[in-house]
């Protein structure tokens, strides 16, 4: 068992830990423990270098961390809330049946859809005009998935984020609150949360763009065109650009393959001024 010397190593570890294996945000954090989003900030940055004994108990109670203070220092256990669990399994398992319903339902029409194009033989099964995703050269690749409904990211996923903030000039630890921000930002539904999230972010404008979805509105159109037009795969090119760390403009060039059927897409970014 790790034995931590300085509290401030426990509360990060504890905060870490739930962030991993829970995929918790900043903000969850932050709901669970009454704890100002900032001060989490400060601790994982390391801009707050010590920790009062309260917050430490709180953290540790609300997260179901039990602390050991022993003479070589505070060992830290784990307490999973046998409760809660079953409560948390029972509400996911609810959501899954209603999921569940709505995708067969989802599936149902579309098949319909599909069987009534094959026999009238309009259906077109691919756009002509794409390019040979395989062959797009990257540095980082990341992965999209929608809601089918109302075409907000129930999903996102970047390969390596710490590789792709690296371009931009920032740190492994800077990188993860960056990071967690902009994901924060690509999956929350409200805009005044948006706007707090992207304060600090260093993406982005796009500057040359052939009809690149950039908004709910236009992603619900974008999706709904194309379905109706038969089309299961699109993929678009934009160019962007992206704020480095010391204020310098960074150009890169963005390609996005749509998957229509399943709400799915994959984005190959690719920087042009950056010496790899």
């Amino acid at each position: 068992m790790t034995v931590y010397n300085k509290k401030r190593d426990v509360v990060v570890e504890m905060i870490r830990q739930q962030m991993s294996y829970n995929d918790y945000t900043i903000s969850d954090i932050s709901n669970k423990t009454g704890i100002a989003r900032s001060q989490i900030h400060n601790w994982l940055n390391g801009t707050a270098k010590t920790i009062r004994d309260s917050s430490l108990g709180k953290v540790a109670e609300k997260l179901n961390y039990k602390l050991h203070t022993t003479d070589q220092g505070i060992k830290l256990r784990y307490v999973k809330d046998k409760g809660n669990e079953e409560s948390m399994i029972n509400q996911m398992q609810q959501q899954i049946t209603e999921l569940q319903s709505e995708k067969i339902k989802w599936l149902e029409d579309k098949i319909a859809s599909l069987e009534n194009n094959i026999n009238n033989n309009s259906i077109s099964l691919i756009n002509s005009n794409i390019p040979n995703w395989n062959t797009v050269e990257f540095d980082i690749r990341t992965t999209q998935s929608y809601e089918p409904v109302n075409c907000l990211f129930s999903k996102y996923k970047m390969d390596d984020y710490v590789k792709f903030f690296n371009y931009l000039g920032y740190n492994p630890s800077e990188a993860q609150i960056i990071w967690e921000n902009h994901r924060n930002y690509m999956t929350s539904t409200k805009t005044y949360e948006k706007e707090e999230f992207m304060k600090n972010t260093p993406f982005v404008d796009v500057i040359e763009t052939d009809e690149l979805i950039a908004d709910q509105f236009s992603t619900i159109k974008f999706f709904e065109s194309n379905i109706k037009a038969n089309i299961v795969s699109v993929i678009q090119v934009a160019k962007c650009v992206y704020i480095h760390k010391n204020g310098s403009h960074v150009l890169a060039s963005i390609t996005v393959l749509f998957d229509i059927i399943n709400y799915h897409s994959e984005s190959k970014i690719k920087f042009l001024n950056i010496n790899n």
